[in-house]
């Protein structure tokens, strides 16, 4: 077989491919009284020796020497080239012909097995051909060698069971009985080394007729995917790690998968605490967003990490935001939501701000309401006051404001003390919201002093009956721990925009008239007069 090596060993096989005519010519030479009329017999397998170690090249130069010789040795006129007889000339084209044959079909032949040869002793998976009836291995390529060790001819001459591991061994054996199976198996098996360490491999075989013996073969190939294992371990307890690390951190995780049917698939042992939901409850993002987001509004809002993973949005970094999700136990949470595009998948973490709302609504509520009788402070009150001045102008409606100031309170205070004064401004703060409309909103300005806004006023009266009613309610006997005792209140009324077109107007004419109220005796509700609450503004005594 030719070697394309050196070009030292190369001269060396043209050299050997050049004797062989020679040697068939001595051989011709002295069997040539036996076989004379067949002069190029014995050249023949001189060609096929030839073209075998020379390859196309030797072949060539031996059936060009045969011919030489033999016409030169054993054709009339011997050791002469000249070729007379006409049967010589049909035994020299014959030979020709053959040996052109001969040398292109060994050339074939030679191209067929190189190529074989290639593909399984110059890789690194094994290549093995086993007789499915009596289970022998017939073929293994030298590359099990670098894969476990063994030669090819110490493997085949094992059991089957250790050549290739019990579990396959069994699998053929069924493989055997069904000989009109055609499938491909695929099976990973732990295999032994001769140096006593193990290796992964992954084996596939498939059965195959041999159409030449009829008899039924497994082809198999055996890859080294030991490497993989590995991988696959490591990946696995890094993947492990990281769900540890996921499951005791104290944000709520989410990890999604990418494209239009996005899948949860993980969530962490802090957004089962929280949210109460288990991934079997929202296997897909619209089942979880149809379950926390009840409202259609709030739900299109905040479903900005699912549309990240749908490719419906922008794959970068969203801002955070805050949510109000409701929990399987029907709480609502606050939480803020980020969400990050990973390789292939987003991750979506859930802050819970639940405490963090619930304290600052708690100082919100503390800055803008009175400690003692929690009724709304001035600063809210304010704020009240300007949304209804905006309202009242933009749709021309009316509303009013009250002032009302305790009669007699100073005196209690004074003399039952201060504990019995905050009682009594407590109970006052609670009669006051019984009294007014649910759109009116009553508030502590200081001291003694309250004051109501009233909504939706069609007319003065509309004002008037309100105050009766909470004239009427404070001039009720008050019982604080014991202690019984009276007030009464004088109250001053102001209607936009009768009154004030704005909120400094309509709170001077509203106590002007609160104080006419006292000088009238107390006990008394008085209507704001403008004409007169202008004159009394700009008195200079």
């Amino acid at each position: 077989m030719p070697f394309p090596a050196t070009s030292s060993r190369r001269r060396l096989e043209l050299a050997f491919a050049v004797l062989m005519p020679f040697l068939a010519l001595a051989l011709q030479s002295r069997l040539w009284e036996s076989i004379q009329p067949l002069a190029f017999l014995v050249f023949y397998p001189a060609l096929v020796a030839s073209s075998w170690i020379g390859g196309p090249v030797g072949g060539m130069l031996a059936l060009v020497l045969s011919i030489g010789l033999a016409d030169w040795f054993f054709m009339e006129p011997t050791r002469s080239l000249v070729i007379h007889d006409p049967a010589d000339m049909a035994r020299v084209l014959t030979f020709t012909t053959v040996g052109l044959v001969i040398i292109y079909a060994h050339h074939r032949f030679q191209l067929r097995t190189e190529r074989y040869q290639n593909a399984t002793e110059n890789i690194d998976d094994v290549v093995w051909v086993l007789d499915a009836e009596t289970l022998k291995l017939l073929y293994v390529s030298p590359s099990i060698v670098k894969q476990r060790g063994y030669t090819p001819q110490e493997i085949m001459a094992m059991p089957v069971a250790q050549a290739l591991t019990p579990e396959i061994a069994d699998r053929l054996q069924h493989l055997a009985d069904d000989s009109e199976s055609g499938g491909v198996m695929t099976k990973q098996v732990l295999k032994s080394r001769k140096d006593g360490s193990a290796i992964w491999t992954e084996v596939v075989m498939s059965q195959v007729r041999n159409r030449k013996t009829g008899k039924l073969e497994v082809h198999g190939v055996s890859r080294d995917i030991t490497a993989r294992k590995q991988a696959d371990a490591q990946l696995k307890a890094s993947e492990q790690r990281m769900r540890r690390m996921l499951d005791n951190i104290p944000t709520a995780i989410a990890c999604c998968t990418l494209g239009e049917d996005t899948r949860c698939v993980f969530l962490n042992r802090q957004f089962v605490a929280i949210f109460g939901y288990v991934l079997d409850e929202i296997a897909t993002a619209d089942a979880w967003a149809q379950l926390a987001f009840p409202d259609e509004q709030s739900r299109s809002n905040l479903m900005v990490p699912w549309n990240m993973a749908r490719g419906t949005a922008d794959r970068t970094r969203m801002e955070a935001m805050e949510a109000r999700v409701l929990c399987r136990d029907g709480a609502m949470r606050d939480v803020l939501i980020n969400a990050d595009v990973l390789e292939d998948m987003v991750l979506v973490s859930f802050i819970d701000i639940t405490e963090r709302k619930q304290a600052e609504q708690r100082l919100r509520h503390m800055a803008q309401h009175d400690p003692l009788t929690d009724l709304p402070n001035r600063v809210l009150f304010d704020e009240h006051m300007g949304a209804a001045l905006a309202a009242a102008r933009r749709e021309g409606t009316r509303f009013g404001l009250m002032f009302i100031d305790l009669d007699r309170f100073k005196s209690i205070n004074d003399s039952m003390g201060h504990r019995i004064g905050d009682l009594l401004l407590l109970e006052v703060s609670q009669r006051l919201r019984q009294a007014v409309r649910e759109s009116d909103i009553p508030a502590r300005i200081g001291g003694d002093e309250f004051v109501v806004l009233l909504r939706n006023l069609h007319h003065a009266g509309d004002a008037l009956m309100v105050a009766e009613k909470i004239r009427a309610r404070l001039n009720s006997p008050f019982s604080l721990e014991g202690h019984a005792c009276s007030i009464s209140a004088s109250i001053g009324i102001a209607i936009h925009p009768e009154h004030g077109k704005d909120a400094i107007a309509l709170a001077r004419n509203a106590d002007t008239a609160m104080y006419q109220a006292k000088e009238g005796g107390r006990n008394a509700i008085v209507l704001s007069d403008v004409d007169r609450a202008n004159d009394l503004s700009h008195d200079p005594g």
